[in-house]
């Protein structure tokens, strides 16, 4: 009567998994001067709200979401990201007729290639597990973004207006309403 053998492979591998969302959009501006004025106008708008110019590119980086404008085409890439280190550990046994023979070999090596594919499926799960957490974020931030970026193209129409008024003549009188976000310029021409 042969005995049966219990052939036990463990894996434990490290990864960092990566995961990225981004959302591309078009800030509405108003052609109300030359596009380079327009341009300057938007980038010193939001260079007083903490953005970094690189050339005509501004971005900031806020609560895990990183904001980039181009100030020449008002296009707004919002974007999130996230990295981290998991270590998986899998195990699969069976049983071979033989402890160190051709089948216990043969059957040590089917248990490696199922742990292979233990462990790539695990990475497959975390890493959509943490791309779904990378997108919730992602929308939950979208808001803020939508509503200071609404800010910033009013502020700049209101500046182009402005400037637009002087170039036509002496200005009378300005009434702003910020609240309903009214403008009133009375210009002598």
């Amino acid at each position: 009567m042969s005995r049966a053998y219990r052939v036990c492979v463990r894996e434990t591998q490290s990864h960092i998994i990566h995961a990225e969302d981004h959302v591309h959009t078009q800030l509405e501006v108003l052609a109300v001067l030359p596009p380079e004025q327009m341009a300057e106008l938007l980038a010193g708008a939001l260079e007083r709200r903490g953005f970094q110019r690189e050339g005509t590119r501004l971005s900031r980086k806020q609560n895990g979401v990183t904001i980039a404008v181009e100030t020449t085409t008002a296009t707004v890439k919002v974007a999130a990201e996230a990295s981290e280190e998991t270590t998986i550990q899998a195990e699969r046994s069976n049983l071979a007729y033989d402890d160190a023979g051709p089948h216990a070999k043969v059957v040590r090596e089917n248990l490696k290639k199922q742990l292979e594919k233990d462990i790539t499926r695990t990475v497959g799960e975390k890493t959509a597990h943490l791309q779904a957490k990378v997108t919730h974020h992602l929308e939950a931030e979208l808001n803020n973004v939508r509503q200071e970026l609404d800010q910033v193209v009013h502020s700049v129409t209101v500046e182009a207006l402005k400037c637009k008024a002087a170039q036509m003549g002496r200005i009378k009188e300005i009434t702003e309403d910020p609240q309903a976000r009214s403008l009133t310029i009375v210009v002598e021409v």
